[in-house]
């Protein structure tokens, strides 16, 4: 404890503006630690600095010193400093290891943050590699069927589903794969208990729909696997194919079904939430083309907010304007402007305009104040993607009508070194 405080003070003297941070990560439900903040211009000098003088007070392997290494890694990541970040993680990692094992769980957020930085570099086998290193860690020290392991799960299906539209057709669908296995393994924990009370099931729930969706998605646009391992056949619209995106459709389904019906057992749920939960499962229809059930669907969530207590404000705030459906919105717009740009990202939103349909289909889209160095192919990008994404439409008396939107569009950045 002695060495503690001094490390302490003589981070605070190093850097006027960090603030200490207390325990280690000890726990698999989260990748984040408490990292020291800061104000200063240059957070890596700052972390560089706390670091000579830890390791100059105490020793090569103080643990003060691994969470330094965390936020180093991390502020090099976020100035695309790749290598020096694995370089960073890795160092920290060995802290962890010489100070607790080599199968501790203090190293989760190191292992997670490693795996990052290598899917910005493109090593998607070196990823793979330390995600199923956090895997086993973690279902060694507590067992596949333990309640514990889902905060695991959930931060890996995080991760192959926010990483899916950085990797090629084949590497994707991967991604899909072992989502699905991980998504399996979910339900399997859920099962054993009262799984539609647990206050956490909503969440989970909805991210497994939204896995199918991608995985329908990915069929209908490249068709199914074939069994020389993950190419595809891109031509592929066999009844096989269609089968298989439909069995997506019903496990989607039922998932958001499972979200509403565990939100109606929850204590206290507000009725906005349970609306809403509604309508998803309305969105769900209407993506996949089954028109009735999705009108019939939100009309029900529409009523559910009519037997509220402020029932007019809550069905106009909620249903008056239409919304996108986020899952559907997969876009490919950042990346190819960035290419264009040298890796820079768009300095300012731009301004779309468009009518949405009654079934939720964008119509007559227009960039209003396209930047002077918006080229063909980026903005052809814009537009495809905006066309290809589906929206909740406007709602009146609980009946879809068309609307008219204008909203920023923002180019926003994306791991454009990622292939």
């Amino acid at each position: 404890m002695k060495d503690k405080a001094k490390a302490t003070e003589l981070c605070q003297l190093t850097l006027a503006a960090m603030v200490f941070f207390g325990s280690i990560l000890t726990g698999p439900a989260s990748a984040q630690s408490d990292i020291p903040t800061y104000k200063q211009s240059d957070p890596v000098g700052d972390y560089l600095d706390a670091i000579d003088a830890a390791e100059a007070e105490l020793s090569a392997y103080s643990l003060e010193l691994s969470d330094l290494y965390l936020g180093l890694g991390k502020s090099h990541l976020s100035n695309r400093e790749y290598d020096r970040a694995r370089k960073a993680f890795q160092r920290g990692m060995q802290i962890e290891r010489v100070n607790f094992g080599l199968n501790s769980l203090t190293q989760t957020p190191y292992l997670m943050s490693i795996a990052e930085t290598e899917s910005f570099l493109g090593n998607w086998d070196e990823s793979q590699k330390a995600l199923e290193n956090l895997y086993i860690i973690n279902i060694e020290a507590y067992g596949a069927q333990d309640p514990r392991m889902l905060p695991v799960l959930n931060e890996l299906l995080d991760w192959y589903l926010d990483t899916y539209s950085d990797r090629s057709t084949s590497g994707g669908y991967q991604n899909l794969v072992i989502s699905e296995k991980l998504s399996t393994r979910m339900q399997s924990i859920l099962n054993q208990t009262d799984e539609l009370k647990d206050p956490a099931a909503p969440k989970m729930y909805r991210k497994i729909s939204h896995l199918h969706y991608f995985i329908a998605n990915h069929i209908k646009k490249h068709g199914e696997p074939s069994e020389t391992g993950f190419t595809f056949n891109a031509s592929s619209t066999t009844s096989s194919a269609n089968s298989t995106s439909h069995m997506h459709y019903r496990r989607g389904k039922v998932a958001l079904q499972k979200v509403v019906e565990s939100l109606e057992l929850q204590e206290d749920t507000p009725a906005l939430d349970q609306a809403s939960a509604i309508a998803e499962l309305g969105d769900w229809y209407l993506v996949f083309g089954q028109r009735a059930s999705a009108n019939r669907t939100y009309q029900l969530a529409y009523d559910f907010l009519g037997d509220s207590e402020q029932s007019e404000e809550l069905q106009e705030s909620f249903f008056s304007d239409a919304k996108l459906i986020g899952f559907t919105d997969q876009s490919s717009a950042a990346k190819r402007y960035e290419k264009a740009n040298n890796g820079a990202p768009a300095e300012e939103p731009m301004e779309i305009s468009m009518t949405i349909s009654s079934n939720g289909v964008p119509r007559n889209v227009e960039i209003v104040n396209p930047p002077e160095d918006l080229g063909k192919n980026v903005r052809r990008a814009v537009l495809t993607d905006i066309r290809a994404q589906r929206y909740r439409p406007r709602l009146a008396a609980g009946a879809p009508v068309s609307s008219a939107i204008q909203f920023p569009y923002d180019i926003k950045p994306t791991n454009a070194t990622r292939d």
